[in-house]
């Protein structure tokens, strides 16, 4: 007798309404976790893009009392460390205090921007199996509320369900697995741009603060 072997579609899709619905939802939330990603690592990769000469520059400008030449530098730059020095170039001669808090507050602003839809991919690493895991539930009980009223000739065919029954459960597992591996790559990247903005910030407070 000839095996029967189910095609992946009909295990990804071959379950009950409810059950599919959730598959396709879980399928929905896999192409948002992606499109996240790609998006934030697009981003990320040009903000985290380090000029080695951004402190001499600006040094240099300033040595020379052309404050208005390094804020230009700076917003043509406009990378999240030089956008910081230009709010604090914006200040120059005013107590070392109010720089800093100025630079803070825009690092602050950058840094939030840099975890635009990070969150995201946080919270469906830990929906998408508690999503999966239910539709697996309702597979189940769906099967086993009908097993009262199956004969002993179709075994195979409820065994066939069970099978497919883990189709909710494997999808949110593979979903939520890949949102949380996104989600601590962005994380590494953020934290290490948030390093990139305190070392060019104290550098650049040592630049103004140093004695004439």
């Amino acid at each position: 007798m000839a095996d029967k072997h189910i095609s992946v579609l009909e295990f990804l899709f071959g379950g009950g309404l409810i059950e599919t619905l959730i598959v396709i939802i879980l399928f929905l939330i896999g192409l948002a976790v992606c499109y996240f990603f790609v998006v934030r690592v697009l981003k990320l990769n040009k903000e985290n893009k380090v000029d080695p000469y951004l402190i001499k520059n600006i040094n240099d400008m300033l040595s020379e009392a052309r404050v208005d030449a390094a804020i230009d530098f700076c917003r043509r730059d406009d990378s999240p460390e030089a956008r910081c020095i230009e709010k604090g170039l914006s200040r120059v001669g005013r107590p070392i205090s109010e720089i800093s808090n100025a630079m803070e507050t825009q690092a602050q602003v950058e840094v939030h921007y840099a975890e635009k839809y990070v969150n995201y991919l946080a919270s469906f690493s830990g929906i998408a199996p508690i999503l999966g895991s239910i539709g697996s539930v309702i597979a189940f009980a769906s099967i086993f509320s009908g097993m009262s009223h199956t004969s002993i000739d179709s075994q195979q065919v409820m065994s066939a369900a069970f099978y497919k029954a883990l189709s909710p459960a494997l999808v949110g597992l593979i979903v939520g697995f890949l949102a949380y591996i996104f989600n601590n790559y962005l994380v590494a990247k953020i934290d290490y741009m948030v390093m990139k903005i305190q070392y060019h910030t104290n550098e650049f407070l040592d630049v103004i603060n140093k004695p004439a």
